[in-house]
């Protein structure tokens, strides 16, 4: 599938108190460290793209949770998810990233290596409850507060 160039998706995983990292190889974050997360292709649900980008990007099997946030722009539109450790080991895929890794979230929020927007999303993740996604049939998703709609 081909990615559509609107919709991308980005996720926070944590697992005891430490938060999966990529340290991005490109663009205006090269060099950084900041959450996993890519374009959506097209026919892919958000929820499934959440899990195909980290699992790419590190090798990490995750499950979605629900949403945090939702950027939006006249061009493009940005989803972050908060998703559950499954399994794996982190380790970069050599391309859009140098490194990937689980770092203590105490030690993320004092590092000038680390963008300012995966502070933010790690703050909202530990204070937040996330959206639930509710399957309303058809291949559609809601998300909603109340999981037990």
């Amino acid at each position: 599938m081909e990615d559509n160039n609107f919709a991308s998706v980005g996720v926070i995983v944590l697992k005891d108190n430490k938060i999966l990292l990529v340290r991005h190889t490109y663009g205006s974050a090269a060099g950084k460290l900041l959450n996993p997360g890519g374009m959506i292709q097209q026919g892919e649900l958000p929820t499934d793209a959440v899990k195909r980008e980290v699992l790419e990007e590190t090798g990490v099997t995750v499950n979605p949770i629900g949403m945090l946030s939702i950027r939006c722009a006249p061009n493009n539109w940005y989803m972050v998810f908060l998703a559950e450790y499954v399994s794996g080991e982190p380790k970069s895929d050599g391309v859009e990233n140098s490194e990937a890794l689980f770092m203590d979230c105490g030690e993320l929020l004092r590092r000038d290596d680390a963008t300012d927007t995966v502070k933010t999303l790690l703050k909202i993740a530990l204070g937040k409850k996330p959206l639930i996604p509710v399957d309303t049939g058809g291949g559609r998703l809601l998300f909603a507060v109340n999981e037990d709609l």
